[in-house]
């Protein structure tokens, strides 16, 4: 092969090879991005939960104590003559 050819080759591999290599760059910064996104989402979901579950928690001992209340309740009625 002679030089003119390589060289030839050359001027029509090289830009491709640099347009291949910044649409992979952009890809993978898009895909980081993506992934970053999706990860800043289900932090913000785990932080909704575990406050639904410190309210969840906080009725239910309301509940508890509601409930305790109204057996007692129940106890004395039944214990009268």
């Amino acid at each position: 092969m002679d030089l003119a050819r390589l060289y030839g080759a050359a001027e029509i591999v090289a830009p491709l090879l640099v347009f291949v290599g910044m649409v992979l760059h952009r890809w993978q910064t898009g895909m980081r991005q993506a992934w970053r996104e999706e990860a800043e989402a289900w932090a913000r979901k785990a932080e909704r939960q575990a406050e639904e579950l410190v309210e969840l928690r906080e009725e239910v001992r309301e509940l508890r104590r509601e409930n305790a209340e109204l057996r007692a309740q129940v106890a004395q009625l039944l214990a009268r003559p």
